[in-house]
């Protein structure tokens, strides 16, 4: 499961409030496969769910995942941060293994070339 941390959330509803978002619509979380399997981490507000799409709840926001972005961020979390020089979320997965050569969160033993 991913979760939302209060502050995070508060703010993710004023913007969901914003955008006039439809019921079926909430907050997508997904992950972007790089260079060998190393993920960045993304979201963005949509009107619409996909049928495919695992929705749950997280602190009163409504979280789309497609399945293959939901195996990549089981155990993650989103935080809203803010500090005299910038604010804004952040998606932190602490059990992120980072076993490659470039550095990266992949499996590659370090064999990646990259």
């Amino acid at each position: 499961m991913i979760q939302i941390t209060e502050t995070a959330a508060e703010k993710i509803k004023v913007l969901m409030s914003e955008q006039d978002l439809a019921a079926e619509g909430g907050l997508r979380i997904y992950a972007n496969t790089g260079c060998c399997s190393n993920s960045s981490y993304g979201m963005a507000l949509e009107n619409k769910q996909h049928p495919e799409d695992n929705v749950f709840d997280s602190q009163g926001v409504r979280v789309l995942v497609d399945p293959a972005s939901f195996a990549q961020l089981e155990g993650a979390s989103v935080e809203y941060y803010k500090d005299d020089n910038a604010e804004g979320f952040t998606i932190l997965k602490p059990k992120a293994q980072s076993n490659c050569g470039c550095g990266g969160n992949c499996n590659c033993g370090g064999s990646c070339n990259c």
